[in-house]
């Protein structure tokens, strides 16, 4: 038996029993894992994006590990938006969930991730970047285009980290739309 601390963004919940629960989660220093927890009454739920702190119990035999002592380091402020920007900010999830095979390690990938969650003023245009930097980091995001204003903004997303690209808020509406569509 294995037990490792690190931080972690939780990508997927399934019930399988009343209060048993299988956790889908991305870790900083590892790589994708899938999880088992009992709910209780002393601790607070998990949720989809939060970030925690916390201890995996693992087993050579074991596909599913054991997780505890976790403690919730952010969770993702979406009180003030939109439904648009939580639809965003799932969909880059859903993305990670997706694409990300469950042994490969990506520490740049959670950066993005937990910048996110640690801004108290995420808007549209952030999720919107922030979107366009996984897809960067996944290696999937092309950046000729006929525009040159979102040609210039796809080379600074590929070549900067997620702080300097949320300085991008001058980008106009109409820029961000067809930021987004990409």
């Amino acid at each position: 038996m294995s037990l490792f601390k690190t931080k972690a963004i939780i990508l997927k919940i399934s019930k399988i029993k009343e209060k048993d629960f299988i956790f889908d989660i991305f870790t900083f220093d590892y790589w994708k894992i899938k999880v088992q927890k009992k709910d209780s009454k002393k601790e607070k739920s998990l949720d989809l994006w939060y970030i925690i702190n916390c201890e995996i119990e693992t087993k050579e035999w074991r596909d599913i590990h054991k997780i505890k002592n976790i403690k919730i380091k952010s969770e993702f402020r979406y009180e003030h938006l939109w439904f648009s920007a939580i639809n965003l900010y799932l969909s880059i999830i859903w993305i990670i969930y997706q694409k990300i095979p469950f042994w490969v390690e990506f520490k740049d990938l959670f950066e993005v991730i937990e910048e996110v969650n640690s801004k108290k003023n995420i808007d549209k245009i952030k999720l919107v970047l922030s979107k366009l930097k996984v897809i960067d980091l996944l290696w999937e995001l092309k950046i000729d285009n006929d525009d040159e204003i979102i040609r210039k903004t796809l080379k600074f997303i590929n070549k900067n980290k997620i702080k300097d690209i949320f300085k991008l808020n001058w980008l106009e509406e109409s820029t961000i739309s067809k930021l987004e569509s990409i």
